[in-house]
């Protein structure tokens, strides 16, 4: 803008609004090129306002100047402060503002021209940082890269940095190709994925979840956070990872090899202690809500449960009929819904590699008797 100072921006714009009404002296036009040559940054705004007000004298009839008179009449206060004064002919408005940008009387045409031309600056302001900004969501939106794995299929894909991910059903993994393997690796999870992050200890790895983040350098590790489960998991096969909970910034939790962490998903319960003699009621107590274990292969079929699915395994141990449909659900692609309640807390131990749906149910059915009805899309238990 003006590099003079705020008196000889107002005198910029008083000249070009007399200009544009044909209302300027040759001394006023002078003073107005003079303006212009010491301020070239204006050119391209005063050719803009020009073209377009003479191209809004062609196209608008009286009509519609008298109605815009009217409108900026009814929203001028937003623009300027005005004062009452007394004396005035029909055909002059006098505005004043404090300190006296427009302290001189204009004609009707020239304030029309003055308010057009702080509509247009104000409406272009607007327009320009509306675009900006959604240029810039729509260049941060299309840098980020989202990989899906739907139901009934499984998925591996590599990273920009040469990182290995197995994405297990129903899970999907974010990144920002933008920011990815600048300062850090970041990538957001939602389901399960098995990690093989290449090693770079100036640029950590870090995974974010509903409930935890787990921040590596180098290592091999499953991580197992559905929004629909009630346990999210990280299981450490090799190497080291920091774990953060979302509630819980300031502990860190560092699994050792073959060590996992289980956090719940659900809503912190809380307990009462018994009350004593007196009445008096005890502070509520806040159950644990994670717990550090061992990764331990099970004895019968020498496997560790966490990593199963890596092997194109189906395996659950003691885990109820409800969550076992979820991992069925997602397995087979199939909606599974179990209509008999009595049977949602039966609990199953169970590993299948290459059996169908059908075939699952059916070896479930041996140890507690059930029905079920099975169709394309879906398989209901009765």
């Amino acid at each position: 803008m003006l590099n003079q100072n705020s008196s000889s921006q107002g005198q910029f714009w008083i000249l070009l609004s007399k200009k544009l009404s044909n209302e300027a002296t040759s001394e006023e036009l002078a003073e107005l090129q003079s303006i212009l040559l010491n301020n070239p940054d204006l050119h391209p705004q005063a050719d803009m306002l020009t073209e377009m007000w003479e191209q809004g004298s062609i196209n608008n009839s009286a009509g519609s100047e008298a109605a815009y008179m009217r409108h900026m009449m009814k929203h001028k206060d937003e623009f300027f402060v005005e004062q009452s004064s007394e004396g005035i002919n029909s055909d002059d408005t006098v505005f004043e503002t404090s300190p006296g940008f427009f302290r001189t009387h204009f004609s009707k045409k020239r304030f029309i021209i003055l308010s057009f031309l702080a509509l247009l600056i104000l409406t272009t302001g607007v327009v320009y940082l509306f675009s900006q900004k959604r240029s810039t969501k729509f260049s941060t939106e299309q840098a980020i890269s989202s990989i899906v794995t739907k139901n009934g299929n499984r998925s591996k894909i590599v990273l920009p940095d040469g990182s290995q991910v197995w994405l297990n059903a129903g899970s999907n993994l974010d990144y920002n190709n933008s920011t990815f393997n600048k300062e850090l690796r970041e990538v957001s999870l939602n389901g399960e994925a098995y990690f093989d992050v290449t090693k770079n200890p100036d640029k950590p790895f870090i995974i974010h979840t509903k409930k935890m983040d787990i921040k590596v350098l180098g290592t091999v590790f499953n991580v197992r956070s559905y929004s629909d489960e009630k346990i999210a998991e990280a299981a450490l096969i090799k190497g080291s990872i920091e774990v953060t909970l979302k509630d819980r910034k300031d502990q860190k939790i560092i699994l050792k090899p073959n060590e996992k962490i289980s956090i719940s998903n659900e809503e912190p319960k809380t307990e009462k202690k018994p009350e004593k003699i007196t009445s008096v009621k005890a502070d509520p107590v806040r159950i644990p809500q994670f717990e550090v274990n061992d990764l331990k292969p099970n004895p019968t079929y020498n496997i560790i449960g966490e990593i199963a699915w890596t092997q194109n395994k189906l395996f659950f141990e003691e885990e109820t009929f409800e969550d076992i449909a979820l991992r069925m659900e997602r397995w087979f692609g199939k909606k599974v819904t179990i209509a008999n309640e009595s049977l949602k807390n039966v609990h199953y131990t169970g590993n299948f590699e290459n059996e169908t749906l059908e075939e699952v149910l059916l070896y479930l059915k041996l140890s507690r008797t059930f029905n079920f009805r099975l169709s394309n899309d879906n398989v209901v238990i009765y």
